[in-house]
């Protein structure tokens, strides 16, 4: 982001957020005042509204007082003739008595059940209620009496607070008269609130109907009641924009004026990043941008006298380091390794000649970089010291010597040794091929542990023998061999007699120490082209290159009989001995293969010991081959 791009976002952050947030605010709290004001506004017209209502049902409850005196009512009543009921009640229902629904209500008596008789408008609302008491006491009926509709309610409700008035049935929801507005959820009775679209303020006021039934009147303010006028949100955001206009020219100005001076800054870094030295940076006033502006200037100067230093040496340290990271990361070569930490020593110090001396057990390796003659004197004096505990340097006159430790846990031993004539060497020469010395010794242990990991891979950890795997890749050998050169090949499998027993009567390090002696005995007594390989469990299999029937027999026998006189010292000082029963195999021609070997072998071995074990049974498939 440029430094223009961070004025403008902080001018944002800084002075238009705020500014916005503030006029949120204000906004808000002004609309809130108006709000109070109409909630206000509602209590008060919510009470006048209530008194008009209460107003309403005593003119229905006079109204019922007169009705429950009527003579032909009551003595419908008392007789409960419904129709009689109906009709004299429908008789009450004009206007003299100003009553618009009339709904009695006879309680059940003498197993009579009870009886409801209800005429006039089913609209009406706000009833007044009597109860009519028989001459022998006990209720006689319970009457209800509404004098008003629901329009006509609305329309003196609205006249009453200049409100929109809405009439709804209870709990249905349905309108009875009044604006069908979608206001969403309305606020608890007798609470003023917002509704639940947001958009309207309302106080509901329930009242009892007919029976069981209640209807709610709704007084309603609209959103644009309760939000400030027009004028005010102009005057507020007038003046908002009034300051930030003037936040906006001031800011202008303060960026140019920082502008030029990183503009100078910037364009002084991109002469020193060209090595340009030569030309200072201008600068004006004492404010922190002239002060880093003489910095750069001091800056370049001290670059202009140290570049000519440095340049030779950095390029020489550079390539040695590179060329030893990415050898040591690939090379597993433990010489080609130590003729590189040699060569890197001699450059990266300057030396006249190096070594790199490494001795793993009775081994030592030895590379030379940059020799000289007499150079070796002194580099054995130095590695002495380091034997002795002293640290490497020495020198005899106008010849200096270092030499610096290198080892690492799996043993390796040695160290990296240089010389030169004329200026002694110092603590960084050291200290650089120490670094050196080190990274040489991480590398010769991932050759160590490569080289011991290819061992363990191919060899049976017990018998020291080849493993399944690795006589299956001498097998595939052999035979591309035999194949080749038209030459018979053999192969013998041996399998100990008995040895379950010998593990369950004495213990399964007896039984390893059985197939120790085993594998040594074949070990000593093949030849060199032979293969020796423990197959797995107690079966060993030796594969014999260039040998017919008859000598993979003379072979087998040999080794049977070396096996069956040995013998095992059992933890106990018993002597044990065990037998062999072997299998030889022999095929050749172009038609050889792997399978076809192994399967004549496993073939002859279960012959054996079908036979009665400790005997050599040969099987030869060469005859016909050609």
């Amino acid at each position: 982001m440029s430094f223009r791009a961070r004025l403008n976002l902080f001018f944002l952050l800084l002075v238009v957020v705020p500014l916005v947030a503030v006029g949120v605010v204000l906004l808000r709290t002004i609309d809130g005042a108006e709000r109070g004001k109409v909630e206000a506004a509602l209590v008060s017209e919510g009470r006048a509204a209530s008194a008009l209502l209460a107003e309403q049902t005593e003119e229905a409850g006079a109204v019922a007082a007169d009705v429950a005196e009527d003579r032909t009512l009551a003595q419908a009543l008392r007789e409960r003739d419904a129709a009689a009921i109906r009709e004299r009640a429908g008789e009450l229902l004009a206007p003299a008595t100003d009553a618009r629904r009339i709904r009695l209500v006879l309680p059940a008596r003498d197993g009579r059940p009870a009886v409801a008789v209800e005429v006039g408008s089913p609209t009406a609302l706000l009833p007044a209620s009597r109860t009519l008491v028989a001459s022998g006491g006990g209720a006689l009926a319970r009457i209800q009496i509404a004098t008003i509709g629901p329009r006509a309610l609305a329309v003196r409700l609205r006249r009453l607070t200049g409100r929109e008035v809405q009439i709804r049935d209870f709990p249905s929801g349905r309108l009875l008269a009044g604006e069908d507005r979608d206001t969403g959820r309305l606020p608890a009775p007798g609470r003023v609130g917002t509704t639940g679209k947001g958009d309207w303020t309302a106080v509901v006021l329930r009242q009892p109907g007919f029976g069981t039934a209640r209807q709610e009147v709704v007084l309603l303010a609209s959103g644009t009641q309760v939000r400030a006028s027009r004028s005010d949100r102009f005057a507020l955001l007038g003046t908002l924009a009034l300051f930030l206009v003037l936040a906006a020219l001031g800011a202008l100005v303060v960026s140019r004026s920082l502008q030029r001076q990183v503009g100078a800054l910037l364009e002084g870094a991109r002469r020193l990043g060209r090595g340009e030295f030569d030309e200072e940076i201008p600068t004006s006033g004492t404010d922190e941008l002239a002060q880093l502006a003489g910095a750069f200037n001091a800056m370049s100067q001290q670059l202009r006298r140290r570049i000519e230093e440095l340049g030779d040496e950095r390029e020489r340290l550079r390539s040695a380091i590179r060329r030893i990271g990415e050898t040591f990361a690939a090379n597993l070569d433990r010489e080609g390794l130590l003729e590189i930490v040699a060569s890197a020593a001699v450059d990266a110090v300057r030396a006249d000649g190096g070594r790199a001396v490494v001795a793993a057990a009775d081994a030592r390796e030895e590379a030379l970089a940059g020799w000289s003659e007499g150079l070796g004197p002194l580099l054995d004096a130095a590695e002495q010291r380091i034997v002795q505990g002293h640290d490497g340097f020495v020198s005899d006159g106008d010849l200096h010597g270092l030499a610096v430790p290198m080892g690492s846990e799996s043993g390796i031993r040695g160290f990296v040794a240089v010389a030169r004539r004329g200026e002694p060497f110092t603590a960084a020469d050291a200290e650089v091929v120490a670094y050196l010395s080190g990274q040489a010794a991480v590398s010769l242990e991932n050759v160590g542990r490569h080289e011991e990991a290819e061992r363990e891979a191919l060899t049976d950890p017990l018998t020291g023998l080849a493993n399944r795997r690795r006589f299956d890749e001498l097998l595939r050998t052999a035979v591309d061999r035999a194949q080749r050169d038209g030459q018979p090949l053999s192969l013998l499998v041996i399998d100990l007699d008995h040895f379950k027993s010998i593990n369950d009567r004495f213990g399964h390090q007896t039984g390893d120490a059985v197939l120790r002696e085993v594998a040594w005995v074949l070990r000593d007594g093949v030849r060199g082209l032979d293969a020796p390989a423990r197959l797995g469990g107690e079966e060993f299999g030796v594969l014999l290159p260039a040998t017919d029937a008859e000598g993979a027999l003379m072979l087998a026998e040999r080794l049977r009989e070396s096996v069956q006189r040995l013998r095992v010292v059992t933890e106990d000082g018993q002597q044990i001995s065990v037998t062999t029963s072997i299998g030889a195999g022999t095929v050749g021609g172009l038609r050889a293969t792997g399978a076809s070997l192994v399967a004549v072998a496993d073939g002859a071995l279960y012959e054996a010991k079908r036979s009665g074990r400790n005997r050599t049974v040969t099987a030869d498939e060469s005859a016909d081959a050609g």
